[in-house]
């Protein structure tokens, strides 16, 4: 063990943040990630987001970018009403659980380009 507690051959990790994984779960087809977790479900999905900014927020981490995705999904996209994202989504969609979640992913990817190009411009 190292002074970190961790072998010595485990190198660190970086943070993935929410954000982060929900990019890797709409390019990965969405569908083969979702079913790891278990029914393809839109409210399964709302508490798989909610507890992971819970287990962030446990570890002291600050996930300041998907709140700032969360403000611009209610403030500029008027998609966040007071029911929920998955709520409205699943209405929107007909009850098809796989395209609400769909949705939600399509409008996190679009947040995540349109913040790259923020950066690439300053």
């Amino acid at each position: 063990m190292n002074e970190q507690g961790s072998p010595p051959d485990v190198a660190p990790r970086r943070h993935v943040y929410l954000l982060d994984y929900l990019m890797r779960l709409r390019q990965e087809k969405t569908r083969g990630l979702l079913l790891d977790m278990g029914e393809i479900n839109v409210i399964r999905m709302s508490a798989f987001i909610d507890g992971y900014l819970s287990c962030e927020d446990a570890n002291g981490i600050k996930d300041e970018e998907y709140r700032r995705f969360f403000q611009w999904l209610r403030d500029v996209k008027h998609e966040l009403p007071g029911e929920g994202w998955d709520v409205k989504y699943l209405r929107d969609c007909d009850g098809d659980h796989e395209r609400a979640i769909r949705k939600f992913l399509d409008f996190a990817a679009e947040f995540v380009a349109l913040r790259a190009r923020e950066r690439q411009g300053s």
